[in-house]
């Protein structure tokens, strides 16, 4: 039996050599893989494979869940973890922060609003922090996008996934467009492609302050 996490993940090259053992496996052989977003797969991928979706828990689930193993901060690890339980444990809200502390100042700097020397300072903490992953720090940088979309929209603050830090999104919110925010989402989505290539991390999220920046001058 064989676990492939992130299988909506792999590149072109790496999901064609699956396909030969997806179509004929041997009969021993238990291929288990997961994926985010099943639609990011190869045609081929899904026709070869049976699709069990799993959905979140609600609110209420998560409660008694973390309730059951004692976990510390149940509110903040609910917004944040989205129906994973398994998210929900394995948050670090120390890290969660200085990784969201990062990507405001790459939001405001990207706004035009922030100054690109505070972003680089920034920038040289994220760069020296060889054990963290880019991906950690964009999955945070979704979250924040999704909170100025929701601002922007006249949601109230309660909605939010990081209500703490309302008056910084309103404040955003007075400084962007919707435009803006969707090109930022598609900016993202174009560094998230480039993650299979091993860039790094510095100059992603530089070249990531500098497109926004030129969208925001537009």
């Amino acid at each position: 039996m064989f676990l492939i996490d992130q299988i909506d993940r792999a590149n072109e090259q790496a999901a064609n050599s699956l396909l030969k053992t997806l179509e004929e496996p041997p009969p021993y052989l238990v291929l288990i893989m997961t994926a985010e977003n099943p639609y990011d797969l190869l045609p081929t991928i899904r026709s070869r494979a049976v699709s069990f979706p799993l959905k979140r828990l609600g609110v209420d689930e998560m409660r008694q869940f973390m309730s059951h193993r004692g976990l510390p901060d149940v509110e903040r690890r609910i917004r944040l973890s989205n129906g994973c339980p398994g998210a929900a444990v394995s948050l670090d809200l120390e890290a969660y922060d200085k990784r969201r502390e990062s990507m405001i100042r790459l939001l405001e700097a990207g706004a035009g609003r922030g100054e690109f020397g505070e972003w680089a300072r920034h920038a040289e903490f994220i760069s020296a922090r060889k054990t963290e992953k880019l991906e950690d720090y964009l999955n945070v940088l979704y979250l924040l996008l999704e909170d100025l979309l929701l601002v922007h929209q006249g949601r109230p603050g309660e909605e939010l996934l990081n209500p703490d830090l309302e008056v910084k999104f309103r404040t955003l919110a007075q400084w962007t467009s919707f435009q803006w925010i969707r090109n930022a989402v598609l900016k993202v989505d174009e560094v998230v492609e480039l993650l299979r290539r091993n860039i790094q991390k510095s100059i992603a999220l530089d070249a990531l302050v500098m497109n926004l920046r030129e969208g925001a001058r537009q």
